[in-house]
């Protein structure tokens, strides 16, 4: 067993639910990948051929004693015809003599915080179903119990820090409060487990608290281990919302500090607002008819005719149905450059003559242009101070988990590297 004795600090964030695993990894293309970056083979015994077992004594000398035919395990690892599991015989399955040691393994601790064990089965109840799936993969598709063993083993080294943080203010909660307090916690606890327990009937669609305990047995798990992850969680946020620093007061100059840091973040591109009549065409007869079709139109609106109007009657363009309104078009969004120049150089409630581009002719009119700017402080200084108080949230567990961690004793043979630093404590 590895002691580990504190001096490292825990960034895991408490006050998350652990995220659900993302996708079922894939056995051979991917699994063995998985498998083989796992650094657990010191952790069981790994046959050089898991396929090809011990080789049995040879023929002669078994004929001698019971005369049963038995097959030589060939050279070069390859089965040899008519092989079985039968006793005596060469075995060509690893698993004929595996039993389930599921509770065994779960019953085995991982790590202790402070004396107080979390167990194999703490940390992989949540993924109860999805092993026992996985397992039957696995010998479907020709692989060793130790290809399971190294998944399992795989899932309590990932997640057994946040589990260990967890246990460490679970622990730290209880030793700090005197009995009376730990049975009215208990009493609050059991109170929001209640309002989880109507959550999981829904979410399984049972209504009685026997059927979602035989449906949680279905994914290999009970409501009993449901209720201690949950309590052990709800406890956990509880002490460090209690112990944690108060947040750091934030005034006018920390906001405005903020927001001449971040200027870019609040700035405007220009943008106007136009309308178009677009008549497109494909060869020169089609220009032709195009410029007599938009010479209409022109003449329409001339005449004091709706733009809109005029537009969903003649146009083709892309916005024709809502009268060719463009609204908030930013600088750089138009191929046509040369037409976006002009969009951006017209008067305001000017309209065009014909305008010829690559394969179609137009009348533009603009309605508003925005000029490049910034967003007011003023306007953004609420957003500031919640950004600034969720990161404060963010970092203020940091300076109790390093003092619970001083005074921590932590016992794992598993690496609990630091992820965020890439360090070992």
């Amino acid at each position: 067993m590895l002691q580990i004795r504190g001096g490292r600090e825990l960034h895991a964030d408490v006050c998350s639910v652990i995220a659900d695993f993302r996708s079922a990894i894939r056995y051979l293309g991917g699994i063995l990948i998985v498998l083989n970056s796992v650094g657990c083979d010191a952790l069981q015994k790994k046959h050089e051929n898991p396929v090809l077992m011990d080789v049995p004594r040879r023929v002669s000398r078994l004929k001698d004693k019971d005369d049963v035919q038995v097959a030589e395990a060939p050279k070069g690892g390859v089965t040899p015809a008519g092989a079985t599991n039968e006793p005596g015989k060469f075995k060509i399955d690893p698993w004929a003599d595996w039993e389930d040691d599921t509770a065994i393994y779960n019953s085995k601790v991982a790590a202790t915080v402070n004396g107080a064990p979390i167990l194999n089965g703490d940390v992989l109840d949540r993924y109860s179903a999805y092993l026992i799936g996985m397992r039957e993969k696995i010998r479907k598709d020709k692989g060793t119990p130790d290809d399971y063993t190294k998944i399992r083993e795989m899932f309590v080294q990932r997640d057994l820090q946040g589990h260990i943080q967890r246990r460490l203010l679970v622990e730290s909660m209880r030793t700090s409060l005197k009995p009376d307090q730990i049975k009215a916690m208990n009493a609050h606890l059991d109170g929001l487990f209640e309002r989880e327990v109507e959550k999981l009937k829904r979410e399984l669609k049972v209504s009685t608290r026997t059927e979602l305990e035989l449906e949680l047995n279905k994914k290999g798990t009970t409501l009993q281990n449901v209720k201690d992850g949950f309590t052990t969680e709800r406890m956990a946020m509880e002490f460090v919302a209690m112990k944690m620093d108060k947040a750091e007061h934030i005034d006018r100059l920390d906001l405005l500090d903020y927001y001449q840091k971040h200027l870019d973040d609040y700035a405007i591109a220009a943008k106007v607002d136009w309308e178009q009549i677009q008549v497109s065409f494909g060869d020169k007869a089609s220009k032709e008819k195009a410029r007599e079709k938009l010479t209409l139109a022109l003449k329409e609106l001339r005449s004091g005719a709706p733009f809109g109007s005029v537009a969903s009657k003649y146009s083709d363009g892309p916005t024709a149905k809502e009268g060719g309104v463009w609204e908030g078009m930013e600088a750089g969004s138009l191929v046509d450059q040369k037409l976006e120049k002009l969009l951006f150089q017209m008067p305001v409630g000017e309209m065009s003559g014909i305008y010829e581009g690559p394969s179609a002719l137009q009348v533009v009119r603009i309605r508003a242009r925005h000029d490049a700017g910034r967003t007011a402080f003023g306007d953004v200084q609420d957003d500031i101070r919640k950004k600034l108080e969720d990161e404060q949230n963010k970092k203020r567990p940091d300076k109790l988990f390093k003092k619970l961690m001083s005074e921590a004793v932590i016992e794992t043979k598993y690496d609990m590297q630091n992820e965020e630093e890439g360090e070992k404590p």
